[in-house]
């Protein structure tokens, strides 16, 4: 139930209090409930901002974006609109504000060598998941002149820094380089 409807309070005051009408509109309440429910779902769907999972598969079908098995619903949200506002961007801030949309504020890392001819962008791990809807939009929007390189942002040692050797060793090469690493992983 998305918003109560209330059908007595339809009426005007002067009807109120009259037992038929009210147990009229009682019998009729949850039907006109449940309309009510039914409508506002379909109006929410109709915007991606306000679609709910039913409603964002059905823009994922339409846009043809694959469904990650651990995708979060905003996640999935932040994708459609990517590729929904998927206009070519001729400047560096209107890209950066399309790499936002998909890996967040700090995501990622934009670097335009200009005299290379060369986009240069890096996915933090932590935006990983976008990694390949990175790629897609590099693709339709970088110029056909200009080389993409992307890649990973994997730790680096100003990272890494703030752990002991002790915690480290608890992990692999691959894990302490690809993962995700924060306080809360230590405790295991």
């Amino acid at each position: 139930m998305l918003r109560e409807v209330d059908l007595i309070s339809y009426l005007p005051e002067f009807l109120h209090g009259y037992k038929e009408l009210e147990k009229t509109l009682k019998a009729q309440q949850q039907e006109v409930q449940t309309l009510e429910d039914i409508t506002e779902e379909l109006t929410n769907n109709q915007f991606i901002i306000s679609a709910d999972a039913q409603g964002i598969k059905k823009y994922e079908a339409m846009l043809g974006i694959e469904v990650l098995d651990d995708d979060t619903l905003e996640n999935r949200r932040l994708r459609v609109l990517a590729k929904w506002n998927n206009a070519i961007p001729y400047t560096t801030h209107a890209l950066k504000k399309k790499l936002g949309n998909l890996c967040g504020e700090e995501g990622y890392v934009l670097e335009l060598l200009k005299l290379e001819y060369k986009v240069k962008v890096r996915v933090a791990l932590k935006s990983k998941k976008n990694y390949r809807m990175v790629e897609g939009l590099l693709g339709e929007v970088i110029p056909a002149n200009m080389e993409i390189d992307l890649s990973l942002l994997h730790n680096q040692h100003k990272t890494l820094r703030q752990f002991t050797h002790g915690q480290l060793t608890a992990y692999t090469h691959n894990q302490i380089r690809n993962e995700v690493l924060n306080d809360g992983d230590w405790d295991r």
